[in-house]
């Protein structure tokens, strides 16, 4: 059997644009009879921050509970605006009096209401300064937002933007330990959008929530999280659930086929690939990993299946991965032989935003 490694994926190129911070220099006009000058950056011209507050819910107009609290340097007095775009049927905007100069946090109200379940990025102006946020609408009552908000607390794999895990390979696969962090920007794939997770190995993961359903999906080729096991690969990724949050113990699905792919053993096959998931257990026993016991764990099986060019499937790998609701993927247990297993687990409790 081939010995896992490290995954290294290059064949999948996704255009993203990260909306950076940005400072201009406008005319004074002091005092109330102009408009406010300041910035939202600070003196290295990186955004001071904004948090956002509520829950954002689909088909579910915003209230007073929804805003945003923004960082703002008044360098005058005068009348302020803020104003975002408009993303999902949502927006934010509000306007005062900048009473004194100075650092100062201002409450900018959510207008509108969700059209889908999904991460948006948000784009806020204030007197040609510019800054970014993240807010996401939920299908429940789970609470939406971005920033230092705990946006998808309630997800067993949590996709908002700067949410951090720390993982290790045991035994060591080269490199004992790497980190994973959800980046800002989102792609959009047959109505789901999915999460860019960055790791500091240099790889991309995509995932993504269907919260209608409960159905959590993969934007990858047919193997498990962090790993490799074929040669060569096609260029082209492919959407598959990962994990059903609605479904049974003992209940199965299978991804789409995949191929042509490579494997390599004592001889070098080609073939297609898939992979077939069952829920073993589901919010039954805690479970602990790096330090911490997590509770409403669903213990999810993946067995990796290989078919050679006019051959029938085999089964190359099995191994079962851990969700813990609110953090996401705490361990990934894979069985190398009958004696012998593979691991990627948590190194310490991840930070969720």
């Amino acid at each position: 059997m081939k010995k896992l490694g490290l995954r290294a994926i290059g064949t999948f190129s996704v255009l993203v644009m990260f909306l950076a911070c940005q400072k201009e220099t406008s005319v004074e006009n002091g005092g109330f009879s102009g408009s406010a000058q300041g910035t939202l950056t600070d003196s290295l011209g990186n955004c001071k921050g904004i948090k956002v507050n509520g829950s954002y819910i689909v088909d579910t107009t915003l209230g007073d509970a929804n805003y945003i609290n923004v960082n703002v340097n008044f360098t005058t007095q005068g009348k302020y605006l803020f104003s975002s775009d408009t993303v999902n049927g949502v927006w934010f905007l509000d306007s005062g009096f900048a009473l004194s100069t100075g650092a100062s946090v201002i409450k900018v109200k959510g207008k509108g209401k969700p059209l889908l379940a999904k991460t948006s990025t948000f784009t806020l102006g204030f007197n040609g300064n510019y800054c970014s946020f993240t807010v996401t609408a939920t299908a429940s009552g789970a609470t939406g937002g971005g920033g230092t908000s705990t946006g998808s607390s309630g997800d067993y794999l949590p996709t908002t933007a700067g949410s951090t895990w720390a993982y290790r390979y045991l035994p060591k696969l080269g490199v004992d330990s790497f980190t994973v962090k959800v980046a800002p920007t989102q792609i959009l794939i047959d109505s789901l959008s999915y999460a860019q997770f960055a790791t500091s190995l240099g790889d991309t993961f995509y995932f993504a929530k269907n919260s209608t359903i409960g159905n959590y999906y993969a934007l990858s080729t047919i193997d498990f999280d962090y790993t490799f096991l074929f040669d060569s690969i096609p260029s082209l990724f492919i959407t598959y659930p990962i994990l059903k949050e609605s479904a049974n113990v003992n209940d199965s699905w299978e991804s789409p086929e995949y191929g042509t792919v490579k494997l390599v053993t004592s001889i070098t096959e080609y073939g297609k690939a898939k992979a077939v998931f069952t829920i073993i257990s589901k919010n039954t026993a805690p479970y602990t990993v790096g330090g911490k016991t997590y509770q409403n764990v669903i213990n999810v099986q993946r067995q990796i299946k290989f078919m050679p060019t006019g051959g029938t499937y085999r089964t190359l790998l099995t191994g079962n991965t851990y969700y813990a609701k609110g953090y996401g993927m705490i361990d990934q247990v894979i069985n190398t032989s009958s004696t012998a297993t593979q691991a990627v687990s948590l190194l310490r409790a991840p930070t969720i935003n």
